[in-house]
């Protein structure tokens, strides 16, 4: 089946070039819970999600929020601070340990659980906001990436939103030229350097033996294919940083009417 060409939509592009001295208004005791759980990298969730809660949830309190990929559960905290009633998923049965006995010491709504939104759609849940960070951006996939945006959308609820973080190719991105051993492919497949082994996914190329990582297309791609899964885009924002490194394309979307 041919895939559908992307439709031309009214929609917020904002890019922008990172600055580390910009300040936002997060939740009360979010920041101090970063330090705790060892995420200062998933800082910027913290920045986002209040800005993003603000615009399309003004009464929170109460509504389901899904944070897949939980990782240290920086997003998962957010969110209950903010209202949600949150579930919190991840493959990794030690990052849930940790962030389960904060929030029970904060008395903070989330409940866990291990897997992916392959797992969730077992639940028969539907959540108005659903935040992924991480997972898209390392299903390298074509049928993979397909299944994650499904399974998402099955389990929006009706108006519900996407709050979606993923890397995109910016102009200045070689990953060849990083200190690291990394090969990008034609479609975008970014592939670490591996030892020899007959693990699943491990291939050879150029005599060399890789494993993919992640997907980094341009942010065109990734819009057809978030049409192509039935999404329309409501904000969507492109950061370029400096130097070497890929851009950060952060999204909010919901189901596309009558598809």
């Amino acid at each position: 089946m041919k895939a559908q060409q992307l439709q031309p939509q009214k929609q917020s592009l904002t890019v922008y070039e990172s600055n580390p001295e910009k300040i936002i208004a997060t939740p009360k005791n979010t920041l101090s819970n970063i330090m705790l759980l060892g995420g200062l990298g998933n800082r910027d969730c913290v920045e986002y999600l209040p800005a993003v809660v603000n615009e399309f949830f003004p009464h929170p309190e109460g509504l389901r929020a899904l944070d897949l990929g939980s990782g240290h559960g920086v997003a998962a905290m957010a969110l209950a601070e903010m209202g949600f009633q949150v579930a919190a998923f991840d493959m990794y049965r030690s990052s849930i340990v940790i962030v389960s006995k904060l929030a029970l010491k904060e008395s903070l709504n989330i409940s866990f659980g291990m897997g992916g939104v392959q797992h969730v759609e077992k639940l028969n849940q539907k959540f108005e906001l659903i935040h992924d960070h991480d997972i898209f951006t390392c299903t390298p996939s074509d049928e993979q990436r397909a299944e994650f945006l499904a399974g998402v959308k099955k389990s929006l609820a009706p108006q519900g939103k996407f709050v979606l973080k993923t890397l995109a190719m910016s102009p200045n991105y070689k990953p060849e030229d990083s200190f690291e051993s990394l090969y990008m492919d034609e479609n975008y497949v970014l592939f670490r350097q591996t030892p020899m082994s007959d693990a699943p996914g491990v291939v050879e190329i150029n005599g060399k033996h890789w494993t993919a990582q992640k997907r980094i297309p341009h942010a065109s791609v990734i819009r057809q294919e978030l049409y192509n899964a039935g999404f329309q885009i409501l904000r969507e924002e492109l950061e370029i940083p400096a130097g070497n490194h890929p851009a950060t394309f952060r999204l909010v979307l919901t189901s596309a009417w009558g598809r």
